[in-house]
């Protein structure tokens, strides 16, 4: 739909229920007036995770501004372009500081701009080489047509360089293909959690998992990625051949046959959360009834109708799942081995009104803006409370003075939460600072563990019977069903696939396991043209979109593809003491920061207490980092020759 299939009555419909901090911006640049961030009409600051769609400001004030709006709106519909259409740096910062009734930093200036589509882009553009021309033969292999898979391909494609995807499954979606349980479903913003370059009219601000999958198989389809993809199919091994400048892949075809083909370029987008991890537990196998990891959920689902279930673990997914079974089991059992920390999540289950649809849909600069103010909120916000403060007086239980403001108000919120049941509180309370795990957002677990069929222990499950399941304590729980909500195995990155680098080594043991390791988690030296999308030390634990992650990842390597092409290089590879510096910062930021803290386990820290998922670093100064390669952190070898895509059988 474009503004032009709009009529008066939706733009009125859609004011009427636009989010005024938004509307604000979008009246600054549609009538170059910037009144309307000044007083009376400067939002509150809003709480927590919240969209603060009424700013704090009166009826009769948002009345105002949804009139003047709707008047802007009209005359940008019949053609009036912006009056403020490329607003400076500086202001670009003040608006949004005024939008979220907080400052910031002119550093962000870059990305809002980046976001908004005006000079930070234009600029980056004019000063980037011309995109060189693909060399003929010349093809990238991407492992994986999950987020990231996808993500690659469509950069790919549009900067004219042939790839071809290998997955495993029959569909592309990754995680959203695998994950289907009751009540499945992403703790990012809908607006947040999809590509830049292909937003989505969403149903719900939090969508469930068939939204999703649909979402990534419209976008695989839309964007030719669907036909570069050879589905059912694995890499066994990956090879890089110095004598040839290509690396052999061994893939397994549906049949079970194996078969060899060459690239120039590898990308892993294999992800991490696709590894379930089951506990070490006697009997495993000796249940008799139906038993299920939440990330093998069976396609044909679980019928919980009038069962007792007993549920093992308490991270995200239990908090999804214990809420969305409750009403359905008979009983449903809990074993908790610590308690997690979540945060209130205002617009659970909300839908998005058909008219705020049509804005996001119609208005660029609306929806723009609006993704813009969740990403702060979702984003470097909460940067200065993971830090640890050498002189805090309580490290028992906080790391700074912020962080123990969160744990007050969280606490309260847990309290207000449980209601009469407050017998509760010391089981569901964490001993541990806020943001130590990563953060949950509440999808009614604390209302669902008040429920006379919901039971909570706080114990392990240390053997299961063709029954039930035997706990810490040595008492004997009978169930129907298990449900595993244990985890995945985040930290032997690319397992089980043997990647093969110049020296002869394989990825893992260059990373010890799972000590894994990379420059920008992106490029690891011996290496040479193999790029981690989703990498060691990408996540950011204080927030963000992980499809925001993965496209500046995207950003970069296509920007160190072009200068290699550009240079008439055949290898890059990221040189060592690059490598090693880079590191050496990541660990010395993560000594000060909450994850390190002692007394609680993550699974962001590997076998030797290294933090290897999260990033320490804000987001602001990744997106630095990113915006352009530099080709002297890496050692190059001029082009010898091109692999010709033909393929040998195995």
């Amino acid at each position: 739909m474009t503004n032009g299939d709009v009529t008066p009555e939706q733009w009125r419909d859609a004011m009427a229920m636009a989010n005024i901090p938004t509307l604000l911006l979008v009246l600054v640049q549609l009538t170059g007036d910037r009144a309307w961030i000044e007083e009376p009409y400067q939002p509150t600051r809003g709480r927590g995770l919240s969209d603060n769609d009424t700013g704090g400001l009166s009826n009769e004030l948002q009345l105002r501004v949804r009139a003047a709006a709707l008047e802007a709106v009209l005359a940008w519909s019949a053609g009036t372009p912006p009056v403020m259409a490329e607003p400076s740096p500086e202001l670009l910062v003040e608006m949004m500081s005024v939008s979220l009734g907080e400052k910031i930093p002119f550093e962000y200036a870059g990305m809002i701009e980046h976001e908004l589509e005006l000079r930070g882009r234009a600029d980056h553009d004019q000063q980037r080489e011309p995109r060189p021309d693909c060399p003929a033969g010349f093809r990238v292999l991407i492992i994986g047509a999950g987020m990231s898979g996808i993500c690659a391909a469509v950069n790919l494609g549009r900067a004219g360089i042939p790839y071809m995807i290998v997955e495993k499954h029959q569909s592309v979606g990754g995680t959203w293909l695998e994950n289907r349980y009751p009540g499945c479903g992403v703790d990012v913003p809908s607006h947040l959690y999809s590509y830049s370059f292909a937003q989505n009219d969403w149903s719900h601000y939090f969508a469930l998992r068939d939204e999703l999958y649909d979402y990534f198989v419209r976008v695989a389809d839309e964007f030719g990625v669907v036909e570069n993809i050879r589905f059912e199919t694995e890499v066994k091994r990956a090879t890089y051949r110095c004598e040839r400048q290509e690396w052999d892949v061994e893939l397994v075809t549906p049949g079970g046959a194996s078969e060899s083909v060459r690239a120039n370029v590898v990308i892993s987008a294999v992800g991490a959360f696709n590894k379930p991890k089951m506990p070490n537990v006697a009997g495993l196998g000796d249940f008799t009834g139906p038993s299920a990891h939440t990330a093998r959920w069976p396609g044909e689902g679980i019928d919980l109708a009038g069962k007792d279930v007993a549920v093992i673990g308490t991270g995200a997914s239990a908090m999804q799942v214990v809420p969305a079974i409750a009403g359905t089991a008979a009983s449903v059992m809990v074993f908790q081995r610590s308690p997690q920390w979540a945060s209130p999540f205002e617009k659970f289950h909300t839908p998005v009104p058909e008219p705020v649809q049509l804005l996001l849909r119609a208005l660029p600069l609306y929806h723009d803006w609006y993704r813009l103010r969740l990403s702060w909120a979702f984003n470097d916000r909460i940067h200065d409370a993971l830090q640890k403060d050498p002189l805090w007086e309580h490290p028992e239980r906080s790391v700074n003075a912020i962080n123990d403001g969160f744990r007050s108000a969280l606490t309260r919120y847990i309290e207000a939460e449980l209601g009469d049941r407050l017998d509760l509180l010391a089981k569901v309370l964490p001993d541990y600072p806020p943001f130590g795990k990563r953060m949950l957002l509440d999808n009614g677990w604390f209302r669902a563990l008040r429920r006379d069929n919901v039971h909570l222990f706080t114990e392990s499950v240390t053997e299961v019977m063709a029954d039930g399941i035997i706990s810490d304590s040595g008492e004997f729980h009978r169930a129907d069903v298990l449900i595993w909500a244990t985890g995945f195995d985040v930290v032997h990155f690319l397992a089980p696939m043997e990647i093969i680098g110049r020296s002869g080594r394989t990825l893992h043991e260059a990373w010890h396991g799972d000590d894994a390791r990379a420059f920008l988690g992106t490029a690891v030296p011996d290496f040479p043209n193999f790029f981690c999308l989703y990498g060691p030390n990408t996540q950011f634990g204080h927030g963000g979109s992980l499809i925001s992650v993965v496209e500046r990842q995207m950003h970069y390597v296509l920007d160190v593809l072009d200068k290699m092409i550009n240079a008439g290089a055949g290898v890059v590879e990221v040189r060592e003491g690059v490598h090693d510096e880079y590191n050496q910062r990541v660990d010395a930021a993560h000594e000060h920061m909450v994850w390190t803290h002692p007394g609680m386990d993550t699974y962001y820290r590997n076998s030797k207490g290294r933090v290897v998922v999260n990033n320490p670093f804000r987001i602001v100064d990744v997106w630095e980092w990113t915006n352009a390669a530099n080709l002297d952190h890496y050692v190059t070898e001029p082009a010898l020759g091109l692999v010709n895509g033909a393929r040998s059988g195995g």
